[in-house]
């Protein structure tokens, strides 16, 4: 009976022995930490793809400004240019002359050697050189213009003839004493507000400058260093533009 309860409490101890391992078995064996429930695990950093480089807005050019319209249309620029090629040398030593005399740019060359407006009729050169025994004269001339404009009487204008020989001014129809023969201008356009101050510094100035002043009927004004004159229409005093003002 004693042997039969001391087995009995034998087993009962060796079974709460297995009991007490196995607990402290799972107790004991560490666990991996459990991430809080806000956190979260960085995965791999994602890099965006290289944007394509963008090519620069094409450049857009300027609007191009027009050119002014020239009084005389058929003699500019691009005519002179072509013209220059057969008189190079003597154009380059009218410039030079200029140059020195402190004259150059007054008048742009093609305007300047602008021959008569009926160039074409009289089958003559559109351009002239003036011979050399004039240049004192075209520089006279240049003198007075560059006064006009610093003074601001003509504050625009185009030479549109100045030197014509005697054979283009007999067919031009021009004085047999024209002074465009020695060196004279014919400007246009001119504004009614320069004819008029042009009339007042020649009614002012013009005898101490030697200086003759006409207007045609088309709206051209002749200007001239060959003496303190004014005519008109009629080649006469008394129709002349800056005698009517003067009148008024």
């Amino acid at each position: 009976m004693r042997r039969a309860a001391w087995r009995t409490g034998r087993a009962r101890l060796a079974v709460m022995s297995l009991a007490v391992s196995m607990g402290c078995i799972v107790a004991c064996t560490p666990r991996a930490p459990t991430p809080p429930p806000s956190a979260t695990i960085p995965g791999p950093a994602v890099i965006p793809p290289a944007e394509a480089p963008v090519p620069p807005a094409p450049l857009t050019p300027p609007p191009a400004v027009p050119e002014p319209e020239l009084a005389d249309g058929q003699r500019g620029p691009l005519l002179f240019a072509h013209w220059r090629l057969s008189h190079a040398r003597d154009v380059e030593t009218f410039e030079q002359y200029l140059a020195r005399e402190q004259v150059a740019g007054v008048v742009p060359t093609y305007q300047l050697l602008r021959s008569a407006s009926m160039w074409k009729e009289c089958k003559a050169d559109p351009f002239e050189v003036p011979p050399l025994a004039v240049w004192s004269e075209v520089r006279e001339v240049l003198v007075l213009l560059r006064e006009l404009r610093r003074e601001q009487v003509l504050t625009a204008f185009e030479v549109v003839s100045a030197y014509r020989g005697p054979a283009l001014n007999r067919c031009a129809g021009g004085a047999p004493g024209s002074s465009h023969q020695v060196f004279a201008v014919d400007i246009a356009p001119v504004a009614e507000a320069d004819g008029i101050r042009l009339c007042s510094f020649w009614r002012d100035h013009g005898r101490q400058w030697n200086m003759g002043v006409s207007r045609y009927p088309s709206g051209r004004i002749h200007i001239d260093r060959s003496g303190f004159r004014t005519w008109g229409a009629s080649h006469k005093r008394g129709s002349s533009y800056c005698i009517a003002l003067a009148d008024r």
